[in-house]
């Protein structure tokens, strides 16, 4: 059976949304980023509108997607794989701390994996999607990791809700927690992707993490109806 996957756009999207699928900084400029403690800020509000409008990166901390409340205080708040995406594989963020010092990758990930310890296995996870073209947001609203677009949340919904697991995990995602997971999902049209992520143990440098190695599988229920149609044209 040929594989599909669902990609359905929003009807009241009539904006005409001219993006670059990357951000670009013109003439050497680099957006500035402050880490918070939980993600990192963006507070310049062109920076912050670039960022979104090429590549939809981030979310606007007064707004539900892009930074558009029109207060003049809203900032744009990137997920921690996302900024050290940006950071230092794309090479176009710098990132300090709460005291103005600047992180490095080695810095920033230490912190980052205080927070989530399967942060190495979610940044593996999100280079490895990024790479398919995929526009990724956090997918925590529906019990997953990410949630993966065509194209803009703006003009599509999304077609995956991300799991990522290391080989073994067996606690968290057994049958009946999967099937829960993906009940959830299917409410909004989505079907579940699950990652299974070998990550290298030492990483010093953005290069290391290409040693890493991941597994798609696509939890959907078998449709009857669907499979026989599908066969008959």
């Amino acid at each position: 059976m040929q594989f599909t996957f669902a990609c359905k756009r929003k009807r009241c999207s009539n904006k005409n949304v001219n993006s670059t699928p990357l951000p670009s900084c013109q003439d050497g400029e680099r957006y500035k980023g402050r880490f918070t403690g939980l993600s990192v800020e963006i507070v310049d509000p062109e920076q912050a509108k670039s960022l979104y409008d090429n590549g939809c990166f981030g979310k606007g901390s007064k707004s539900r997607g892009a930074p558009e409340s029109g207060d003049e205080d809203e900032t744009l708040l990137l997920g921690m794989e996302e900024s050290c995406f940006l950071a230092h594989y794309l090479n176009v963020l710098d990132i300090t701390n709460s005291a103005g010092c600047f992180m490095d990758f080695h810095r920033f990930v230490e912190v980052a994996e205080e927070q989530n310890d399967k942060f190495l296995e979610n940044l593996a996870s999100y280079v490895y999607l990024k790479s398919k073209n995929w526009v990724i947001k956090s997918g925590i609203k529906f019990g997953g990791d990410f949630l993966i677009y065509k194209q803009s949340p703006r003009l599509y919904h999304a077609s995956f809700l991300v799991i990522v697991q290391k080989p073994g995990d067996s606690d968290h995602y057994q049958s009946k927690n999967l099937k829960g997971v993906q009940r959830v999902a299917e409410t909004s049209d989505k079907d579940v992707l699950l990652l299974t992520v070998q990550a290298p143990k030492d990483i010093s440098c953005p290069r290391d993490l290409q040693e890493a190695s991941v597994t798609e599988t696509i939890v959907r229920r078998f449709n009857y109806l669907t499979f026989v149609q599908s066969k008959q044209q």
